[in-house]
């Protein structure tokens, strides 16, 4: 069965796994060791095991072993990248861009757009100023409103009644006022756009296991 990019991607990551593993086994592939207790060290009985403490520690590889299979997965990774690489300049998906237009692009041109532009645009969607609402508008133009906040600022006065009793009275002492010049853009203006930046990453995505179906070039 042919291979294809998708098959080549999922057959690299499982040889990044083997080859850890091998190297794992290299580790161990030292030495065997053997384990015991003893009475002496020294003289006519020295280092005789004692009955029933004795361990060994077997290699389940040889160092050979362990670094020729290594080599082996190194030069199929190998040449499973170089045939990738050659492959993601030939294989093409077709895609409607954010205008509206069907383009065919490569891999590495799908990409980009989905990994580096695509989230550029989307931060620059999302930090665009919103229109505020439910606001006191006191004018409106083509490209802004105006509108005002009006916070009121009290005092206490106090005072004695005719029994002589203190009495305090909350009144306004003056008003807080802030206009603002309101340049920002509609908020379902907004949304829209963030949405349609969305739509056109899920299409990049699509694209791109679209392209990952070519079947992979040969050497």
């Amino acid at each position: 069965m042919p291979l294809t990019l998708g098959d080549a991607f999922s057959r690299r990551k499982q040889i990044e796994s083997e080859i850890q593993t091998w190297i794992s086994r290299l580790n161990l592939a030292g030495m065997d060791t053997k384990t015991y207790q003893t009475k002496k060290i020294d003289g006519e009985d020295k280092f005789k095991p004692i009955p029933g403490t004795k361990k060994d520690f077997l290699r389940n590889y040889t160092i050979d072993e362990c670094r020729n299979k290594i080599d082996e997965l190194i030069k199929e990774d190998q040449k499973l990248a170089i045939r990738i690489s050659i492959t993601n300049q030939k294989a093409k998906a077709k895609i409607i861009d954010l205008n509206g237009i069907e383009k065919e692009l490569t891999i590495p041109e799908l990409l980009v757009l989905k990994n580096d532009i695509a989230p550029k645009l989307e931060r620059t969607a999302q930090a665009i100023p919103k229109l505020r609402k439910g606001v006191e508008v006191i004018e409106k133009a083509d490209n802004y409103i105006k509108w005002r906040i009006v916070s009121p600022k009290y005092k206490i006065k106090q005072s004695l009644s005719d029994q002589g009793h203190k009495i305090e009275n909350e009144y306004i002492d003056y008003y807080d006022v802030q206009e603002n010049i309101d340049y920002g853009i509609a908020e379902r203006e907004v949304f829209d756009e963030i949405d349609k930046i969305h739509a056109w990453q899920h299409r990049l995505k699509e694209a791109i296991n679209d392209a990952n179906k070519t079947e992979l070039i040969d050497l």
